[in-house]
């Protein structure tokens, strides 16, 4: 069945529909245009259904009616609302993306992720770029996937923020828990500040801030494998929340 380039005023409903195809067989909606799209009929045991370059402002559908990986094409397909019927979660509708695209396309995602957030959904619209992100990680070469692991455990990928601030705290308290126990000698005999384990590692784990402590002390043995082992994790958090907000800057 073909409707593409079909333009409807009302609906395209396929609410009581059945459809029986073979494996080379489709429903072709390619470049459809239409108010609403009701797909609600049973899901099609083989054959394809073929979104590409649709256009719809409602989408209402359920998780039962849609094919399954393989079946679902929907290259280019956009809706502003959607109006699912029945259980249709986000796990459900992240499945429902990942069956559409075998190979990563970020425009399924983005797609989703912009109708959530117009529906006032942001936790939900992030939980979808979050996993944008991750499927778009097992395209890239092995650096890149090790990039992306670490954004992903630190603050993932910027979605979360949160997660850098209970870094900082853990380690600013295993920090200044040692130093307390080890000071460091002065790099100059009488002068420079006073010794504060707290200020000393807060210094060490904020990049940018100079606090000046750092180069008061200086450090050796143990001390100073911690010493700059904070201060690397400080960068990496640094950058990690700067190219998340970066993320986060892009689509505003």
């Amino acid at each position: 069945m073909r409707l593409d380039d079909g333009r409807f005023g009302d609906a395209v409903d396929f609410s009581s529909a059945r459809l029986v195809m073979t494996g080379d067989q489709e429903l072709s909606l390619r470049r459809v245009q239409t108010p609403e799209l009701r797909f609600l009929g049973e899901r099609p045991e083989s054959g394809r259904v073929v979104l590409s370059g649709a256009k719809v402002v409602n989408l209402v559908d359920r998780w039962e009616s849609w094919p399954g990986p393989g079946g679902l094409v929907m290259a280019g397909f956009s809706y502003e609302t959607l109006i699912p019927l029945g259980g249709f979660p986000l796990a459900r509708r992240l499945e429902w993306v990942a069956a559409a695209t075998p190979e990563y396309a970020p425009e399924p995602y983005e797609c989703l992720a912009a109708s959530l957030r117009a529906g006032g959904e942001d936790t939900d619209a992030r939980a979808v770029l979050l996993a944008k992100q991750r499927r778009r990680r097992e395209t890239l070469p092995l650096a890149g996937k090790a990039w992306g692991y670490l954004q992903d455990w630190t603050v993932a990928y910027g979605y979360r923020p949160g997660r850098a601030a209970l870094w900082m705290a853990v380690l600013w308290a295993l920090g200044t828990a040692y130093f307390s126990q080890h000071p460091m000698p002065r790099v100059k005999p009488d002068e420079g500040p006073s010794w504060n384990p707290a200020l000393y590692t807060l210094d060490l784990l904020l990049p940018v801030i100079d606090l000046g402590q750092g180069p008061a002390w200086r450090t050796s043995g143990t001390g100073q494998w911690l010493a700059s082992a904070l201060i690397l994790v400080g960068w990496v958090l640094a950058t990690t929340v700067a190219a998340g907000a970066s993320r986060l800057l892009r689509r505003q």
